[in-house]
C-alpha cells in the first residue's frame, strides 16, 4: 500500500464537529493530503462535551469520506509543546506533516509567540484557512491592516504554507450558533451532519450548556480571627448589634480578659469591608469552669460528659441588614473549624448578652448537632456538642442545577427548606455529635485564595491575561467547570464507580472521557507544575488512583490544595511525600457528605455494569435506602438511617417539583427525562437493575414518588 507523502494534522475542540470543519478537511484532502483530526483537550477555558462523545460525532460526520481519519487519543499533542510535536513528526516519519490552523490562531495563539526551538510549531509546514468572520475588521482599511499582520506572522513559520478560504455558506457556522439552535429545538442539518444531528437530539447533548467555563469571581468575603482587641475594632463590632448594645463596648470588657479570647469577623469586601457578622469565643479551663458558666447544674453536667479541650462560644452576632441564617451558619462553621484545627473536642454556646434575641442562632446551633444542656436559667440556655469526631457536609445541591432555573426564587426556597431538614436528619445519626455544614461559596473563595497564592497571581483577573507558572488540576467535582483567576485550569475527570453488589468500587475516568492514564499524559503535555485540587481529602481513594499515574509521567505536583483535610488525609500525603494545604483541617472525621449526593437525579455515584448508555443520563446510586444500605454509617441506628433516607427522597421530590414547575413556566412544556440535561449539569438516574428501563417521556418526580413508596413499604421490617 502506497504511503502518502503529505499528512495534515488538524487539531481542534470540535465541540461539535460542524459542516465547516468537514469542508476544511475535504478541501485539504482534495489537495492530496491524508487528514488526521485530533480532538483537542488543550483549550482549557472551554466547557466541552466529553472527548469520546465528540469523537462519535466526528466519526458519524466523516464516515462517507476517504483519507480523513481520527488521530489516536494515545498521543496527546499540544502544539505549544515541542516534545509532543517531535513525537507527531516521528509518527509520520514517511511524510511531510502540515499543521492545520485558522488564521486567527496564527495571530492570537500563545504557541506562536513562544521562543523558536527545535520541533516547535514554527518549524512545521502549515495549512492556514481564512476565518474572516473571526476578524474584528469590517472596513477595508482595517482588513488590509490585519492581512498585513497575518503576513508578518506567517514569516515566522519555516515550512511550506498553504492558504485556503472557505465558501461563504460555511464560513459563518459557529459553535454558538449550533448550541443556540439546539436549545430552541431547531433543525441544524445545515450546520452539522444529519446523522450527528440525530445523535445529539436523541441523547440530549448540548442542552443549555455554556461554551466556556465560568471564571471564579473576585473574592467577596474576608474572614479574620482577632486576638488583640483595639477599641476601634470593638466599636465597629458593637455597631452592628441591635439597640442599645450598638453604642456600648462595655459588654466586651469581661470577655477580652478570658483565656485565649478571640473574635472571628466576617467582612464584605464588595462593601468596603463592612462587617457582616462576628463571633466571640474563648477556651474554658477546668479550674475556671464555674466562673465561665455561673451555673452549678451546667458545670455538673459538663464535668461528667465533656471531653478534651473545651471551647466556649460567647456569642454569634449578625448584621441586621444581611441574611441572618446564612451568615450565622458561616460564622458558626468558621469558629468550630478554627477550633477543631487546634484540637478542641467539646463546644458550649451561651450568649453573653442575657436578653439578646438569639432565636435564629439557637435554630442554627441545633442543625449542627448542638443540644440544650441542663441549666438553672431557661431564658438564656446553654448548648453543647461533642466535636471530637464530627461529620461534615458540603452544601452544594444548587451547584448541580443549571441557570436560569437555579436562580429562580421557588427553586432556591425549596433547596433552603430541604437543607434544614437534611441537616436535622443528619444530627440524629450520632446524637450529641457535631455535624459541620460548609458553605460551598466560602469554600471556593478560601481555596481560590490558596491556589492563587501558591501560583503567585492575584485573585482578580488581570487584563491583558497573565498566567501564573503552575496549573490548577481539579480531580473531583469541585472547580471542574470553573477557571481559577490567572491560572491554567484543567480537570482530571474522575468518577467513583460502584459494582452492582455495592461491596466494591473503583475510581475510573468519568463516562465518555479519556482513560485516566491518557488524561494524565494530556496534563503532562501542558509542561507545567501542577496544583492538585479536590473538595475533601480523607480516605483518598481518588488520589491513591492518580498518584502512580502522575509519578509514571514524572509530573511535578507543586502542592495539593483541598477544601477539607482530615488527619488520615494528611498522613496519606506524608506517605506520598506531597505538600498539602487545606481550607479547613478536621483531625478526626467520622463521616462526610455532599448535599447533592443524597438526591437522586441531581447527584450520586456511578454504578458500573460493564457499559454506559449513550444518552446524557448516567445510571447512578445514592447511598440511601431503598437503593442500598449505607453501611459506612457505622454505629448509627436503623431509625436514624431510615429517617435520613426518607428525608432525602422527600427533599428530592420537593426540589424536582419546583424545577419542573419553573421549567413549565419558562418553556411552556413539561420537563421530561429526555430533556433533564437542560436543567441539571450531570443528569443521573437511580439504577434499578438490568432491563429496568425508564420512560424518557415521563417527568422525573413520578419516579421519585415510586422510590419513596418503595422505601415506606420497608419501614416495618427495618425497625
Amino acid at each position: 500500500m502506497e504511503k502518502p507523502k503529505k499528512v495534515a494534522f488538524f487539531p481542534g475542540t470540535f465541540d461539535p464537529f460542524s459542516l465547516s470543519h468537514k469542508e476544511i478537511a475535504k478541501a485539504i484532502r482534495n489537495l492530496g493530503f491524508e487528514v488526521y483530526l485530533s480532538v483537542d483537550e488543550f483549550s482549557w477555558s472551554k466547557r466541552t462535551l466529553p472527548n469520546l462523545i465528540r469523537k462519535n460525532i466526528i466519526s458519524m460526520s466523516i464516515a462517507d469520506e476517504l483519507d480523513i481519519y481520527l488521530y489516536p487519543e494515545d498521543y496527546p499533542t499540544n502544539i505549544a509543546n515541542p516534545t509532543d510535536l517531535k513525537l507527531l513528526k516521528f509518527n509520520f516519519d514517511y511524510a511531510e506533516v502540515h499543521i492545520v490552523v485558522g488564521s486567527d490562531v496564527i495571530l492570537n495563539a500563545s504557541s506562536y509567540k513562544l521562543e523558536r526551538l527545535p520541533y516547535s510549531i514554527h518549524t512545521f509546514s502549515h495549512v492556514v484557512f481564512e476565518r474572516k468572520n473571526i476578524l474584528s475588521a469590517t472596513d477595508s482599511f482595517t482588513m488590509e491592516k490585519e492581512n498585513e499582520l497575518l503576513k508578518e506572522a506567517l514569516k515566522n513559520i519555516d515550512g511550506n504554507i498553504v492558504r485556503l478560504a472557505l465558501p461563504p455558506q460555511y464560513e459563518d457556522i459557529s459553535s454558538t450558533q449550533i448550541r443556540s439552535s439546539i436549545d430552541e429545538n431547531r433543525d441544524i442539518s445545515m450546520l452539522i451532519d444529519p446523522l450527528a444531528q440525530r445523535y445529539i437530539y436523541e441523547n440530549g447533548f448540548y442542552k443549555s450548556e455554556p461554551q466556556y467555563k465560568s471564571l471564579i469571581q473576585s473574592i467577596s468575603v474576608d474572614i479574620q480571627v482577632v486576638e488583640d482587641f483595639e477599641q476601634k475594632l470593638l466599636e465597629e463590632a458593637a455597631s452592628i448589634l441591635a439597640a442599645p448594645y450598638n453604642i456600648d463596648t462595655a459588654l466586651f470588657n469581661d470577655f477580652v480578659k478570658k483565656p485565649s479570647a478571640r473574635m472571628l469577623i466576617l467582612r464584605d469586601e464588595n462593601e468596603g469591608g463592612k462587617i457582616l457578622g462576628f463571633s466571640v469565643f474563648h477556651r474554658v479551663l477546668s479550674h475556671t469552669l464555674y466562673q465561665d458558666m455561673q451555673n452549678s447544674k451546667t458545670t455538673d453536667y459538663l464535668r461528667n460528659n465533656s471531653i478534651g479541650k473545651m471551647l466556649m462560644i460567647d456569642g454569634i452576632f449578625v448584621n441586621r441588614e444581611t441574611d441572618i441564617e446564612v451568615i450565622a451558619q458561616v460564622l458558626l462553621t468558621e469558629v468550630l473549624s478554627f477550633s477543631l484545627a487546634k484540637d478542641y473536642e467539646y463546644a458550649v454556646y451561651r450568649c453573653l448578652l442575657g436578653n439578646y434575641d438569639v432565636t435564629r442562632i439557637h435554630e442554627t446551633l441545633k442543625l449542627q448537632g448542638f443540644f440544650e444542656i441542663p441549666s438553672e436559667n431557661s431564658e438564656n440556655p446553654f448548648f453543647g456538642v461533642n466535636m471530637s469526631n464530627p461529620c461534615a457536609m458540603i452544601l452544594d445541591a444548587r451547584a448541580f442545577i443549571k441557570e436560569p432555573i437555579k436562580n429562580t426564587e421557588s427553586v432556591k426556597k425549596a433547596i433552603i427548606k430541604a437543607r434544614k431538614r437534611m441537616q436535622s436528619a443528619l444530627t440524629q445519626l450520632y446524637p450529641g455529635n457535631l455535624v459541620l455544614s460548609f458553605n460551598r461559596h466560602i469554600l471556593y473563595e478560601t481555596m481560590t485564595r490558596k491556589i492563587c497564592k501558591e501560583n503567585a497571581v492575584p485573585t482578580n483577573a488581570i487584563k491583558p491575561r497573565q498566567l501564573g507558572p503552575a496549573m490548577c488540576v481539579p480531580y473531583g467535582n469541585i472547580l471542574n467547570k470553573s477557571v481559577v483567576p490567572n491560572t491554567v485550569t484543567k480537570s482530571l475527570h474522575t468518577e467513583k464507580m460502584f459494582y452492582p453488589d455495592m461491596k466494591r468500587f473503583d475510581v475510573n475516568a468519568f463516562p465518555h472521557y479519556l482513560d485516566l492514564d491518557i488524561q494524565v499524559r494530556m496534563i503532562k503535555s501542558f509542561n507545567r507544575p501542577i496544583i492538585l485540587v479536590d473538595d475533601i481529602l480523607h480516605k483518598g481513594y481518588r488520589i491513591k488512583k492518580l498518584d502512580p499515574l502522575l509519578k509514571k509521567e514524572s509530573i511535578e505536583v507543586q502542592k495539593t490544595v483541598v477544601g477539607i483535610l482530615s488527619a488520615k488525609g494528611k498522613e496519606l500525603m506524608d506517605i506520598q511525600n506531597r505538600d498539602v494545604e487545606s481550607a479547613y483541617f478536621i483531625p478526626k472525621l467520622k463521616a462526610w457528605f455532599t448535599e447533592s449526593s443524597f438526591y437522586p437525579y441531581i447527584g450520586g455515584d456511578a454504578l458500573w455494569r460493564g457499559y454506559f448508555p449513550q444518552r446524557n443520563l448516567l445510571p447512578s446510586i445514592n447511598l440511601i435506602l431503598p437503593f442500598t444500605a449505607p453501611t459506612f454509617l457505622t454505629g448509627a441506628s436503623k431509625e436514624a438511617i431510615y429517617n435520613m433516607s426518607e428525608v432525602a427522597l422527600e427533599n428530592t421530590l420537593d426540589i424536582m417539583t419546583a424545577i419542573e414547575n419553573e421549567y413549565q413556566l419558562m418553556y411552556e412544556r413539561s420537563l421530561i427525562l429526555k430533556s433533564i440535561g437542560q436543567v441539571l449539569t450531570i443528569p443521573r438516574c437511580p439504577d434499578h437493575g438490568k432491563f429496568m428501563n425508564y420512560d424518557y417521556n415521563a417527568v422525573p418526580s413520578v419516579y421519585i414518588k415510586n422510590d419513596l413508596e418503595l422505601l415506606r413499604r420497608l419501614r416495618n421490617i427495618l425497625f
